[in-house]
């Protein structure tokens, strides 16, 4: 019981239509002895309250796996809605020093609108590489 408790608890973030990777992902995190609290899924119910719930648990989380991809030929695709919530917790990391550590599973994309503030975020260490944890 004690051990549960001290489970890191995760959020991870990528387009809902990647749903095998992500099932995947949440499988193998939790044999690394993560708790993985949320993960997109594709679903049909009211998009706000599955977006409510979403920022909810990011907000819980003590970390966030950025699971980037490729996607319809981008590589290490970031989408509007995952940078949204990587922006979502570094806000509460800044203003309410909340601690959720954030780590991109791929290299950062560079072909992006966004790409420039995201390599930002990496170099200020707000964002950072899964390899430097998983090995």
């Amino acid at each position: 019981r004690g051990q549960k408790e001290n489970m890191k608890k995760v959020t991870i973030c990528a387009s809902a239509s990647l749903s095998q990777e992500i099932e995947t992902w949440r499988v193998k995190l939790e044999s690394l002895g993560y708790k993985v609290i949320k993960f997109p899924v594709t679903d049909s119910r009211n998009y706000e309250e599955i977006h409510k719930d979403h920022y909810k648990k990011i907000a819980e989380s003590d970390m966030l796996f950025i699971l980037n991809l490729e996607k319809e030929g981008v590589e290490n695709y970031i989408g509007p809605s995952t940078f949204a919530e990587i922006a979502f917790a570094i806000g509460l990391n800044l203003a309410l020093d909340k601690k959720i550590e954030i780590y991109s599973l791929n290299p950062l994309p560079q072909n992006l609108p966004y790409s420039q503030e995201l390599n930002l975020w990496k170099k200020l260490g707000w964002i950072q590489d899964w390899s430097k944890v998983s090995n």
